[in-house]
């Protein structure tokens, strides 16, 4: 038996297949060979159902974290943090002006946070809720 999919997931999946449809249809208006006729509706439906195949599977490789490291906005936002962090200890370093521990413990806090996140992405197999 199916399961009752919540308000918000019928949501998000009606917005997902409006736009993957939209986009099909786009495709397929787009086409010089195919003139909407009755025809044509097996020439469309081939167009509409690679179109649809192809967007849930670009979908599906972000949605369980399967893309690529240099796609990833995580691990792209984890290495920004932490570069910024480095040259913020850097300059902390090498400014020539005696510092206390705690004007270390924001950027130092940063790099960690930006490890933990890279490892959360790297180590994690499926995402929450899955």
């Amino acid at each position: 038996m199916a399961q009752k999919q919540s308000f918000l997931g019928g949501l998000i999946a009606g917005k997902v297949i409006e736009i993957v449809v939209g986009k099909a249809l786009d495709r397929v208006a787009s086409n010089p060979r195919i003139s909407l006729e009755p025809k044509d509706v097996g020439a469309v439906r081939e167009i509409v159902t690679k179109s649809v195949n192809d967007e849930l599977a670009q979908r599906e490789i972000h949605a369980t974290n399967a893309e690529p490291v240099y796609q990833s906005r995580v691990a792209q936002g984890a290495l920004v943090a932490m570069m910024s962090a480095a040259t913020q200890v850097v300059d902390l370093w090498t400014n020539g002006v005696p510092n206390t521990p705690m004007e270390y413990s924001a950027p130092i806090t940063v790099l960690v946070g930006g490890v933990w996140a890279l490892y959360g992405r790297f180590a994690a197999k499926k995402p929450f809720g899955a």
